[in-house]
């Protein structure tokens, strides 16, 4: 059987070559002159070669052992910055959480989640993507991030889950809208027949809306921001749906007005990761401060 390398020896070697002596080389890596000398000779043993000539005066190389050398420096260099990179890349991972949200919870809730985040680990350096609650999932599960929350019913089976909270939408309309004088809930079947502004279809507050409509709706305008389906609203192009804590300054200042419906338009707030992928520090941390957030605000 071939013996393996010695890499401390290796090491042991090449201080001698560069300090004269075995106890020079010795005293750089925190070991005796005896144990150094006798791990030196097991080595030559063990490769049948002679790699030092031992005097008086200290130690020197043989032509065999310059060529050790040679060959141990460049080894000992691969392996160093092997080390040096699975370190980096450890700390890079421990430092740093990659997360993929819905616009709703990404504009409107998961920033306070973040700040506290980093007012508990310092070190961590967040990368968030703002994208809709379908390719959230597809985020999660090609590993392209770490966690994923989204705003739908519709998580798909695959992958981990925990509910961190619940949010509600609501159909709101302009002041000038015939629905923004209603005061009795409009039925299912009223609000089917209207013809709505909403986000693209994929995305969470789409798909709550259809389940709660129990089909499709007629849409008039699609948009993949919150801003331009109440700029929309506003304007009177249509009802827009959206979440409620996303429409409160706008009903506050007058601008539009949430309409009764006699609908449960109430969704979770759920974290997603890859069921084959243990969470980091980080990102387990960041699941428990959604929660807690959400526990203490509801």
């Amino acid at each position: 059987m071939t013996p393996d390398v010695d890499v401390q020896t290796l090491r042991l070697l090449v201080g001698v070559a560069e300090h004269g002596s075995i106890g020079a080389a010795a005293r750089e890596h925190d070991m005796t002159q005896p144990a150094a000398s006798a791990r030196l000779r097991e080595f030559e043993a063990r490769w049948r070669i002679s790699v030092l000539d031992r005097s008086p005066g200290g130690s020197r190389l043989t032509e065999d052992g310059e060529a050790v050398v040679s060959w141990a420096r460049t080894l000992l260099h691969e392996l160093d910055t092997v080390r040096s990179s699975l370190l980096a890349l450890g700390e890079e991972r421990r430092s740093g959480v990659a997360v993929a949200a819905s616009l709703t919870i990404a504009e409107l809730i998961l920033p306070r989640w973040l700040a506290e985040l980093r007012a508990r680990r310092p070190q961590v350096s967040p990368r968030l993507h703002v994208v809709n609650s379908d390719t959230v999932a597809a985020m999660v599960r090609g590993g392209e991030v770490d966690l994923g929350f989204v705003e739908t019913t519709d998580v798909p089976g695959d992958l981990a889950r925990q509910v961190v909270g619940h949010d509600s939408l609501a159909v709101v309309v302009a002041p000038a809208h015939p629905w923004a004088r209603r005061r009795t809930p409009l039925t299912r079947e009223e609000l089917q027949a209207g013809a709505y502004v909403l986000r693209e279809p994929g995305s969470g507050t789409r798909s709550t809306f259809e389940r709660a409509l129990r089909q499709e709706p007629h849409v008039v305008l699609e948009a993949s921001s919150t801003s331009a389906l109440l700029g929309a609203a506003a304007a009177g192009v249509g009802p827009a749906v959206v979440s409620r804590r996303a429409v409160a300054a706008e009903v506050e200042q007058g601008r539009l007005v949430v309409v009764p419906a006699a609908l449960d338009m109430r969704r979770p707030l759920t974290a997603i990761w890859a069921r084959r992928r243990r969470l980091s520090d980080a990102a387990s941390d960041l699941v428990l401060i959604a929660t807690e957030a959400s526990r203490a605000s509801g």
